[in-house]
């Protein structure tokens, strides 16, 4: 349903996913009964995602990036130009399954302490996806590097029983969350210098601004993970090793961000020698990996973070 004045605006950056967009869009479609507005940002994609999109559905307001922006900046080109008094990001590789957006609306109408609000994302296989988290520690990227950080990561989930009430969470999921206009005035918009982990960084701000984030696991939303980032491994890998660096060295101390740097390097260097050994033994499994963090390791040496 759409009109002049939408209630959400829902914006959806896309790279080259254009069957999964085509289903993410028709889900909306099918299931919105709230006047919204979709806003498409493509970052040069090419397969033809733009054009599928013009002609099957023409309502949607669409920049059509010359170059790839990156999901943070793509984002904020879409909610620059938002008119509606909500704003629901959405990745362009999950589905409807029902009205989750008029649900998550009226929670928020219902619940004006509640800034941020993500529903439950579910797997392809249908299965709960650990779509929370804490924010993330030096102890974790220490742990990661010795092939630890997944126990600390268990024993910090909020996933150790299942959840079936809203709950205060930390971190949300940047596949899907919905917000109330008034909190990019508050907090301001993403942050374009970081990938991979911008939306914990959105998150921890709005923590810092004493707004709630809450994740509401009565309504789900289908989530087909990193369909984008595995068309490009070695740029998919970078950006998850080094945005960590970056993020500590923007909300963190100096000390944190020297130790995190050093980790990573560490973390960078003996993926390089235990993939590069393996790769010699099965190349068809380990290659690929090897090389994208070869690539890592010139990025951090660059100082691309």
């Amino acid at each position: 349903m759409i009109n002049h004045q939408p209630e959400v605006s829902i914006i959806i950056v896309n790279y080259n996913v254009k069957e999964l967009l085509l289903k993410c869009i028709a889900s909306v479609y099918c299931y919105c009964k709230t006047s919204f507005e979709i806003i498409l940002i493509d970052n040069n994609s090419t397969d033809d995602s733009v054009e599928t999109v013009r002609k099957h559905y023409p309502q949607t307001i669409i920049i059509d990036n010359k170059f790839n922006a990156g999901f943070p900046k793509a984002n904020n080109q879409g909610i620059a130009i938002s008119k509606g008094d909500y704003i629901f990001l959405l990745n362009p590789d999950t589905e409807l399954l029902n009205d989750s957006i008029t649900e998550l609306i009226n929670y928020l109408k219902s619940n004006n302490d509640v800034s941020l609000l993500a529903p439950r994302l579910l797997n392809t296989d249908l299965s709960t996806q650990y779509s929370i988290q804490p924010f993330i520690t030096v102890r974790e990227i220490i742990l990661e590097t010795f092939f630890l950080h997944q126990f600390y990561k268990n024993r910090k989930s909020y996933f150790r029983k299942p959840i079936d009430k809203p709950i205060e969470v930390e971190a949300l999921s940047g596949a899907a969350i919905l917000m109330n206009k008034n909190v990019i005035t508050k907090i301001g918009m993403l942050d374009e210098d970081l990938f991979w982990t911008e939306d914990m960084e959105f998150c921890y701000r709005a923590h810092k601004h004493g707004l709630k984030i809450i994740y509401y696991p009565h309504t789900s939303i289908l989530h087909h993970v990193g369909a984008s980032g595995k068309k490009n491994l070695s740029v998919m890998l970078s950006k998850q090793v080094l945005t960590k660096i970056t993020y500590f060295r923007k909300n963190h101390t100096k000390l944190a961000f020297q130790v995190v740097r050093f980790f990573r390097l560490l973390h960078i260097v003996s993926r390089i020698i235990i993939l590069n050994s393996a790769a010699l033994f099965n190349a068809n499994r380990f290659t690929e990996k090897a090389k994208a963090y070869n690539y890592t390791f010139v990025q951090f040496l660059k100082g691309q973070y």
